[in-house]
């Protein structure tokens, strides 16, 4: 809102008021077409400028009189409406106020319990910028905050690019990650664009964590879509979006060339978005393709598929940089000398921090290359750590990949004070033994026979054509697909066994074959004894009844069922899952049992999952969810006691992706675990086929340890040793599994090896500019939570200055929530503001809690902090209005014995400046992330100075300081310069433009002072001291990665980025402060206080 101060040819000219001392901030000329005359509502904030004194006064509309050219105004010194024409009247724009000093000096002092209520507001804001480094997504989101999830955050959010591979292992988190990233996309720019691309089965898991935990509701001006992977042609509609997220973007990039669909169509919408997060627990040791693939989507114009083979060299020369830098080990001395040769040898001459390094590291050895005596171990075991960081920062592949390992993660915890990321683990699976109930069934008979039949014809059949080692291994492949559909049920494996014989596309479906497996199938030549195999199969299920070996199975679970309330049963791939939840669901009709399977579809599966989620034990003793393999990728099991494994994957990994929706963190909803999830198998225990299913199970426990530990960073290893053990079985039957365990537990320990020393090289190293612990700072934040609630309740209360929002408070679901009213309301702000905050704020947004915790029990409970639409709108309020940004009142001293003194007192909001960096980045869209960036070196902070308002002396007397330091209270005697005193006030000044006079001379001394009387010097110096040490190393390494181009491809980037930060530095030495509350307190003694 403005006001027109020219008219030309179909234009005006509008100008802006801030303040009596800046009446004209600023102007603009725009079509008059475009301007529309406002009617100022009943309690505007207005300034009157006296025609006849030329003085300014502060007042607020009561009401219009005749037709509207003139105003009923109420001034805060008066006892009367005072009539006003309107081209007299002014009222300040929508930005925060610059100078309160002007309103104050402008008599627009009102009730100093406004500014007691907006201190408390006004303070608890600007901590939780502090604590969260202005990433108000980590506050306002309804998840436990994890260091290496708030570190990972903070990077890509304070990152001008923001583009990432976000490649934690399984289970880390990395779904939260981008949903605070998200969020905070949403809190910047209200309106954005965003599209996440998931696998179908987790699209709608995605959708529901969004609004349950990220509140993407909040954002009604916004577009945030989930799109599957399974719709390509779709993707090209959310081209330009301002974000986009890839969700298990590794099965989206194994492509030997850019041209291959879906990769296509991705590399178009990931490079048409500015921002970009690709979320995928790719191992660091992948094929160089896979990185590839991945890194040209972060940048095309570094990682071409065009240099495919320089990639391929510079990838094959980090495996030895990485063995190199793996003998770097303070505990094995006399390695270390040659261990850094090796490394002089790699690494470009010009790295100067590598020579400074190594050297120290050097000179604490003696002659024998053993630790010299007068040197402690852990200061050797500190400078090879330093020497490592530095390798690893300096020529990690790309620095936009954010790579966190559960042990590592896990390891880091004994040293932290902040919630513990505890994961669930694992255990041995229990048997099921299985009886003769099950085994004598026509059903599982026949699979038992067909199995083994077809691995001893095929075998046979092999060895009388002499056929070769390579002819061999695709029938190697084509049992370990037919070994996954056998058990209980037939029908799976008779399936198969048609597709493989006939192509017929119905069996292939009924089987649940993947892409990947029709190919297995299909490439070796079907031999004669095949079809034999396939019509004995089907004579012995002539007249077979499913029902009889479902319910000897069923009898089988019953006893876990009783066991343990939450139940997953994981059937893999086929019919079988299907066929047990009707029989179970026939046979016991009042108890829970949800269906996960691709035949009830996508939001049937995700209704039957919250429906197993949301189980309380009141209508049935259990909740089982029975599964086929649409949940064996991405979704979230944790409440899952236990689990039932009807039948095994034919491979390791997609094992290790079943376990993972089980072995996962352990958050609020599944506190009531005290260890990992139960597990059981089938087993018979000697003999047939089930013999065959339980060695091929016994390597899964034994060989690949899969029960022990995460395998998913072995992978690449598995899968390539995977074609080698299915061989060795079709060989040898059931003996080649077990004659396996040995071989395969000594491959998958190289390949650990292998992968911890690419580890040292790719995984995270402290880079922060001497930045603050986030975790730390927010862990503590959380632990004040009821400072918040105070400072909220008590600015929005009816009484002791608040503005009147009222509100109630009840129960649900056991957890207590505050519900402002946001519509019926008449609080005491700004009408246009109240209307703006009514448009912004839904109900659902103005319910919640302050309490973290209560928030985690009660899902889609929002939580009152900064980025909620109600607090940022409040907190608009708190800088922009002007209630409550000043205060003039007397207090009495019964000490003072003098005449009154008067003193002026004025709160400064310090923070960094970015101004410089900006210049630098060029683009004025990061400034935001350029503020975060900066927040977390010297967070905000403010200060508050208290002069004389006689001598311009800055008040330094600490209990002097307290006493000034007191909220209004009028229960201390304290009296407002109200319409009845204020002449008091002026007197003792000598009139308005001596008091104004005093109190912006007294402003300019307390900035001119502001370094001698507080410490705002020292807290600058020390962060700008951490922060050069960081840099210094920063600079070291971004030369030494431009040097090392055969290395390395996006050294330009690092150092642009240590110029930004240079400039972020040096802004810390001359910091921004500016007043957000001014006062005038008079020091009365005890007679005039009576009088």
């Amino acid at each position: 809102m403005g006001r027109i101060g020219e008219v030309e040819q179909g234009r005006v000219r509008v100008d802006f008021f801030e303040s009596v001392a800046d009446p004209a901030a600023e102007s603009m000329w725009v079509p008059s077409s475009t301007c529309n005359h406002v009617q100022l509502a009943p309690e505007t904030r207005v300034y009157w400028h006296n025609p006849d004194t030329g003085t300014w006064l502060a007042g607020r509309i009561r009401g219009t009189k005749g037709n509207g050219d003139e105003y009923f105004v109420r001034f805060p010194n008066v006892p009367y409406d005072f009539p006003v024409p309107e081209e007299q009247l002014r009222v300040r724009w929508d930005r925060p106020v610059r100078n309160p000093v002007t309103i104050l000096t402008a008599g627009g002092n009102e009730s100093p319990y406004y500014r007691n209520a907006r201190l408390s507001m006004l303070s608890d804001l600007i901590n939780q910028r502090a604590a969260s480094a202005s990433t108000f997504s980590l506050l306002s989101s309804a998840v436990e905050l994890y260091p290496h999830q708030l570190n990972a955050v903070l990077r890509v959010l304070s990152d001008p690019v923001r583009r990432y591979l976000l490649a934690d292992e399984v289970g880390l988190g990395k779904t939260i990650e981008a949903g605070l990233v998200v969020r905070q996309t949403l809190i910047d720019n209200p309106e954005s664009r965003i599209v996440i691309l998931a696998p179908e089965t987790l699209r709608r898991q995605w959708v529901r964590e969004l609004r349950e935990k990220f509140f993407i509701d909040d954002f009604p001006d916004a577009q945030v879509r989930v799109a599957a992977h399974e719709q390509p042609e779709r993707w090209t509609s959310y081209h330009g979006c301002d974000l986009v997220v890839v969700d298990e973007a590794h099965q989206l990039v194994q492509v030997s060339g850019p041209d291959e669909s879906p990769y296509q169509q991705l590399c178009g919408l990931a490079h048409s978005a500015p921002s970009l997060l690709l979320l995928s627990a790719t191992p660091v040791t992948s094929h160089y393709t896979t990185h590839l693939g991945l890194l040209h989507l972060l940048d095309p114009e570094l990682y071409r598929w065009t240099d495919q083979e320089a990639f391929r060299y510079r990838h094959q020369l980090r495996a030895r940089l990485a063995d190199s830098v793996y003998g770097l080990d303070s505990e094995y001395t006399y390695l270390l000398p040659s261990s850094i040769e090796e490394l002089r040898g790699l690494l470009p001459a010009e790295d100067r921090r590598f020579a400074e390094l190594s050297e120290q590291i050097l000179e604490l050895l003696d002659e024998n290359d053993e630790l010299r005596e007068d040197v402690d171990a852990k200061e050797l075991a500190y400078r090879v750590e330093a020497l490592r960081g530095h390798i690893s920062e300096a020529y990690r592949l790309h620095r936009r990949i954010i790579r966190n390992r559960r042990a590592k993660v896990l390891a880091s915890q004994e040293s932290e004070e902040s919630l513990p990321y505890e994961v669930l683990g694992r255990q041995a699976p229990e048997p099921l033994l299985l009886d003769s109930a099950v085994l004598d069934t026509a059903a599982h008979e026949a699979t038992t026979t067909a199995v083994l039949d077809w691995r001893s014809r095929i075998h046979d059949a092999l060895l009388d054509s002499d056929a070769g080692e390579e002819e061999q291994l695709p029938y190697a492949l084509v049992l370990a697909v037919l070994t996954s559909r056998s058990g209980v049920l037939a029908d799976d494996l008779l399936a198969a066994l048609r597709w493989r014989i006939h192509q017929d596309e119905s069996t292939a479906e009924t089987a649940g074959l993947t892409p990947r497996e029709r190919e297995l199938l299909a490439a070796p030549p079907v031999l004669p004894v095949e079809r034999t195999v396939l019509a004995d199969l089907q004579e012995r299920l002539a007249g077979a009844e499913d029902t009889e070996a479902l319910n000897s199975v069923i009898d089988l679970m019953l006893p876990v069922f009783k066991r343990h309330p939450r139940v997953v049963v994981f059937c893999g791939p086929g019919a079988l899952a299907s066929k047990l939840t009707d029989c179970l669901r026939s046979r016991f009709q009042r108890a829970l049992f949800c269906e996960h399977t691709y035949r009830v579809g996508a939001a049937k599966m995700e209704e039957e999952l919250d429906t197993w989620r949301t189980f309380n034990g009141k209508k049935s003793r259990a909740a089982v969810l029975v599964a086929d393999n649409s949940a064996e990728d991405g979704l979230n099991l944790q409440l899952a006691d236990a689990v039932i494994h009807l039948r095994l994957p034919w491979s390791p990994n997609q094992f290790e992706q079943r376990m993972g929706r089980v072995d996962r963190y352990r958050s609020a909803d599944s506190l009531h675990r005290t260890g990992p999830a139960g597990q059981y198998w089938l087993s018979r225990g000697s003999g047939g086929d089930e013999s065959f299913v339980g060695a091929w199970g016994g390597l899964l426990r034994d060989g690949y340890r899969i029960f022990e530990e995460s395998v998913s960073t072995l992978q690449d290893a598995i899968a390539e040793g995977l074609t080698e053990v299915w061989k060795n079985a079709l060989t040898n039957g059931r003996e080649g599994f077990t004659a396996d365990v040995q071989r395969v537990r000594a491959q998958l320990t190289t390949a650990r090896e292998e992968i911890t020393k690419m580890d040292m090289l790719e995984s995270i190293h402290d880079t922060s500019l001497g930045g603050r612990d986030i975790a730390e700072l927010l862990d503590s934040y959380e632990q004040r939570w009821r400072d918040t609630q105070w400072a909220v309740l008590n600015y929005t209360s009816n009484s002791g200055g608040g503005i009147g929002l009222q509100r109630r408070t009840r129960r649900l679901n056991s957890v207590e929530r505050v519900e402002f009213d946001v519509f019926s309301a008449q609080p005491l702000i700004d009408p246009r503001s109240w209307r703006r905050l009514r448009l912004r704020v839904s109900k659902e947004m103005a319910s919640g809690t302050f309490n973290r915790s209560a928030a985690l029990r009660s899902p889609g409970t929002r939580l009152f902090r900064r980025g909620n639409p109600l607090i940022d709108e409040l907190a608009s309020v708190v800088f922009s209005d002007d209630r409550g940004q000043v205060a003039a009142f007397r207090r009495v001293d019964p000490s003072l014995a003098g005449p009154p003194e008067p003193y002026f007192g004025f709160l400064y909001l310090v923070e960094a400046d970015i101004e410089e960096a900006l210049e630098i980045v060029g683009d004025s869209t990061a400034a935001q992330a350029l503020r975060r960036h900066v927040d977390s070196i010297l967070p905000p902070f403010t200060l508050t100075v208290w002069l004389s308002g006689d001598s311009k002396t800055p008040v330094t007397d600490p209990r002097l300081l307290d006493w000034l330091n007191l909220p209004y209270d009028k229960k201390r005697r304290d009296q407002n310069y109200n319409n009845t005193r204020i002449a008091e006030l002026i007197e003792l000044f000598n009139g308005w433009d001596t008091y104004r006079l005093a109190a912006e001379s007294a402003e300019e001394a307390a900035r001119r002072r502001l370094v001698d009387i507080t410490d705002i010097d020292q807290r600058c110096a020390e962060a700008q001291h951490q922060a050069r040490q960081q840099l210094a190393i920063a600079r070291a390494q971004a030369e030494a990665r431009k040097a090392a181009g055969r290395l390395v491809g996006d050294a330009e980037s690092y150092l642009t980025d240590v110029g930004v930060a240079e400039a972020l530095i040096e802004g810390l030495s001359k910091p921004v402060t500016r007043v957000v509350s001014a006062s005038c307190l008079v020091r009365v003694g005890l007679e005039k206080g009576r009088a």
